[in-house]
């Protein structure tokens, strides 16, 4: 039976990970990069943290840069980002808030596992779209030892939820969180909100919508 729920944030509660693009690719635009398109941000690299998209795109085009300016790098990616942000309206996926509401009301227990980490953006985020008084607790790739699709993130959030991974269901939109997810032992239910239905299928999700208004409670087993 369903106790739990973990969401991931970006795309998944919120339409924000175009704005992690944009601030990914000015940055890496400074450095010589003018070939990394959001479709490879969203596929490659969603979840898998600030520091190894810059080590792996700069190693993929042959540009040498030290670890003290990748250290630079994820700071001004960092700040660029929250500048957007804050100077962007933020929208929610289509049902998020009711869903989440619902979900609070049946007193299901739930986590944010995100690969955000700036906890003052994600919560200036979070209160934009109307559900940050839902979530008592975030949990941030940064404290733990890999990100996705490594499963840490997940399995440390189950920890902190005080469950077992099948008394879970996890929230993704992205390749490499639903394989996090699976990899942690957690059902996955997708939203195709920036990845394709047949790519989050083929990724091993247990089932993918199209947003929360899609789901059931068949689907949530509760």
């Amino acid at each position: 039976m369903l106790k739990g729920i973990i969401f991931d944030m970006d795309g998944t509660i919120t339409l924000t990970e175009q704005l992690h693009y944009e601030a990914f690719n000015r940055v890496f635009r400074e450095h010589g990069v003018t070939d990394f398109t959001v479709e490879e941000e969203i596929k490659r690299f969603a979840g898998v943290g600030s520091r190894n998209t810059f080590t792996q795109v700069f190693k993929e085009r042959e540009i040498v840069v030290s670890p003290e300016e990748i250290e630079k790098c994820m700071a001004k990616k960092k700040e660029l980002y929250k500048k957007i942000v804050q100077g962007s309206q933020i929208e929610a996926v289509a049902g998020a808030q009711d869903f989440i509401k619902r979900i609070h009301e049946l007193g299901l227990k739930k986590i944010i596992a995100t690969g955000n980490s700036d906890m003052q953006i994600v919560r200036f985020i979070l209160e934009k779209t109307g559900v940050n008084g839902y979530f008592p607790e975030i949990l941030s790739i940064t404290e733990v030892a890999h990100g996705k699709p490594f499963p840490d993130v997940f399995i440390e959030a189950v920890k902190r939820l005080g469950l077992k991974p099948d008394e879970c269901v996890v929230f993704e939109d992205a390749i490499n969180g639903v394989k996090a997810a699976k990899s942690a032992g957690i059902r996955c239910i997708a939203l195709a909100t920036t990845t394709s239905r047949e790519d989050l299928l083929k990724a091993g999700a247990d089932a993918v919508v199209k947003d929360y208004n899609e789901i059931s409670d068949e689907m949530l087993n509760i």
